[in-house]
């Protein structure tokens, strides 16, 4: 039995023969074959980190939006079964405070019935033009400091701090604008005939008392976006939703944040340790995200890995064809190469060598395509789905685990036709038989 300093030795000595031939055999090549395998190798890359990415990016791109439209890095809302944040005005002071809190927008929040028909009551078997949604105030400069919620509005104008009467409601409130409008849905009443410059009747009902506030507004703009709280929603000046609400006019409903994407942890932790015994709920854009979309994001997932595995399927198969093809056609050769004293290792080296430049080349071409050209690409020009604007969602340290587990499995289709080929009998090899 051979010593381990000595087994190492061959090893090492059939690596550097290996080496030398794999480099002689691929300079000796069809340049076409060659760029061919490795184009192959690339588009194997490809699907496995472009083709999860883009569906990861689907779901990565609504949560963008929601943090960008709505809810900052940080946001604050009443906790379950309680209508606004406890202490509003002690946590308006200390964010105000606060070093690492860039801008914060508070908001009031209630919900109310909108007639959208002023001029004549409905006829005996019609229902009014009229429907429920949740009214939101805000303060307009300090909202754009902290989202692009100005961004959101399609038509019309933005609401001013300085004007009263006048509203901004979600597309997907009206029947002219709704996503939804041609969908007959039990149950779902959307205004008809009601645009920029339309007079309606907010209805708040009071806490306890059950007494209405009534109020006319003229609609300023009209609001759409793929985030639900946008589009869904309609929005006035804090101070005339204060106007319509009873009682605790001086607390606020939600408290969007904006602060480094790094500190919202630590901030969420800094809010809660000054809140103490006071309700509220804090959380990151990110926990704030609903449950379904974190569904859809891993199964999309599932979805990516379960294509990219088709890929490296496809991959492994390709790279056996091809080595072993190449091994057959030079089955005489190698049979030389053994009777004049080249180990059967050696051989197998230079045909695993082989694979692996294949795989190297294809990821790194990969590599450039995907952060040099696809990713700036989708991040400029996302695209346009109903739901989000899809990006490309890619990290560095995720390419490198499929560059890892693309190259493992080209090392493994490399080896076993090596393998097949150099078992066979010398003389046999030599003679063609």
């Amino acid at each position: 039995m051979k010593s381990l300093p000595k087994l190492l030795k061959e090893y090492v000595f059939g690596f550097r023969v290996g080496w030398f031939l794999a480099v002689r055999q691929i300079r000796r090549s069809s340049k076409w074959t060659t760029a061919l395998i490795i184009f192959i190798m690339v588009l194997t890359f490809l699907n496995l980190v472009v083709v999860s990415g883009l569906l990861l990016g689907l779901i990565s791109g609504s949560f963008e939006q929601f943090r960008e439209s709505h809810s900052g890095e940080v946001i604050v809302t009443s906790a379950p079964g309680r209508d606004y944040i406890e202490n509003s005005p002690g946590l308006v002071s200390f964010l105000e405070s606060h070093s690492q809190v860039k801008a914060f927008s508070p908001r009031y929040q209630t919900s109310g019935t909108i007639l959208g028909t002023l001029t004549s009551l409905p006829r005996s078997n019609e229902r009014p033009n009229q429907m429920g949604a949740a009214i939101k105030g805000l303060d307009p400069e300090k909202e754009a400091l902290v989202t692009n919620f100005a961004s959101s509005v399609t038509q019309g104008g933005m609401l001013d701090g300085d004007e009263s009467g006048y509203m901004l409601i979600g597309a997907n409130l009206l029947k002219k604008y709704s996503s939804f409008a041609d969908a007959n849905i039990p149950g779902l009443d959307l205004l008809a005939d009601v645009d920029v410059g339309s007079r309606v009747r907010v209805t708040v009902t009071s806490k306890g008392g059950g007494t209405l506030i009534v109020k006319e507004f003229i609609v300023k703009g009209i609001v759409k976006s793929k985030v639900d709280e946008i589009s869904t929603r309609v929005f006035v000046t804090g101070a005339d939703l204060k106007s319509l609400l009873s009682i605790n006019k001086e607390h606020f409903q939600e408290i969007a944040i904006r602060t480094e994407p790094s500190y919202a942890e630590a901030l969420v932790a800094d809010i809660n340790g000054f809140m103490g015994s006071s309700a509220a709920r804090t959380q990151t854009s990110l926990d704030a995200i609903p449950q379904f979309l974190r569904d859809i994001e891993s199964t999309m997932g599932v979805l990516g890995n379960a294509l990219s595995s088709i890929a490296l399927v496809v991959a492994s198969i390709t790279i056996f064809i091809v080595i072993y093809i190449n091994a057959v056609t030079k089955r005489k050769l190698i049979g030389i190469m053994k009777g004049v004293g080249i180990s059967p290792a050696a051989v197998q080296f230079s045909y695993l060598i082989q694979a692996i430049f294949y795989g190297l080349s294809g990821s790194l071409v990969g590599l450039l395509l995907t952060f040099g050209v696809l990713e700036p690409y989708f991040k400029n020009n996302p695209i346009d789905f109903p739901f989000s604007d899809g990006i490309l969602v890619v990290t560095p340290a995720g390419a490198a685990i499929r560059v890892a587990i693309l190259i493992f499995v080209t090392i493994i289709a490399g080896y076993l036709p090596a393998k097949l080929i150099v078992r066979k009998n010398t003389l046999d090899s030599i003679l063609g038989r």
